[in-house]
């Protein structure tokens, strides 16, 4: 009986020790591997949950990984539409997750560009490409925020990328739009449905949803009603709120 109980005792200090053995990187790259998934995966926004739980669960542990911030306030963007806001109800929400990652992770371009759009706020977005203006995830979140306040050319000088992406073609297809240059917005939207080059950690609906609605929009500024309310109905069949509020009148 004694050499069971020791036997038994030995393993689950030996599998406590090497739990505990764990470092933050480890536990990151963990985490990440659930990232991987994410491309092929048929339910993209089921894997986002899991990253956005287990980035959660770890901070726990490692409360200075910027990488496990940025990943738990991504999801929490990404996940904040199709949950009516509840997927980190737990935790207090998407701006309580993104306001936690800023407070200790600052300094992470990534986050800081999360915040930033999640705020829409200026400056956070020009931290974000202080940080690293090699980063377009940061000069897209500028850039749109840039053409909300009616800096059209600012915006568009900013919106370039030396790799063509789906994302920054869809932010210049925003801004045009936005700077009432529809047949230019039009071309844009269609070029971000055929490029495959990502610069973020995204759903893949991300892009086409958007793409496709600023796509519609273009269209019907073009008078091309028929062409404009197909390119909405597919957006809002992707989730797109703009789309479904205008079909909806």
């Amino acid at each position: 009986m004694r050499n069971i109980c020791f036997t038994i005792c030995f393993s689950l200090g030996a599998a406590l020790g090497q739990a505990q053995a764990l470092t933050c990187a480890d536990i990151e790259a963990g985490v990440e591997a659930e990232v991987l998934r994410v491309p092929t995966a048929a339910n993209q926004l089921g894997v986002f949950r899991t990253i956005g739980d287990e980035a959660v669960a770890a901070l726990r542990q490692c409360p200075q990984s910027a990488t496990l911030w940025y990943l738990a306030a991504r999801s929490a963007e990404v996940l904040e539409g199709p949950t009516n806001g509840q997927a980190f109800a737990e935790e207090g929400g998407l701006k309580k997750v993104v306001g936690d990652a800023l407070a200790h992770a600052g300094e992470s371009a990534p986050v800081v560009t999360v915040a930033a759009r999640v705020e829409s706020s200026m400056a956070l977005a020009r931290k974000a490409c202080a940080l690293d203006p090699r980063y377009q995830p940061a000069r897209r979140a500028l850039a749109e925020i840039l053409a909300k306040e009616g800096a059209f050319e600012e915006a568009l000088n900013i919106a370039v990328a030396k790799t063509p992406s789906g994302a920054m073609a869809l932010t210049r297809a925003r801004v045009l739009l936005a700077a009432r240059r529809p047949a230019e917005a039009a071309q844009e939207a269609r070029k971000a449905l055929t490029l495959t080059q990502v610069d973020e950690l995204a759903p893949s609906v991300e892009i086409y949803r958007g793409a496709e609605e600023v796509l519609g929009f273009a269209l019907l500024d073009l008078k091309r009603t028929e062409e404009g309310r197909k390119a909405l109905r597919a957006a809002a069949a992707a989730g797109s709120v703009a789309a479904q509020r205008y079909l909806a009148k």
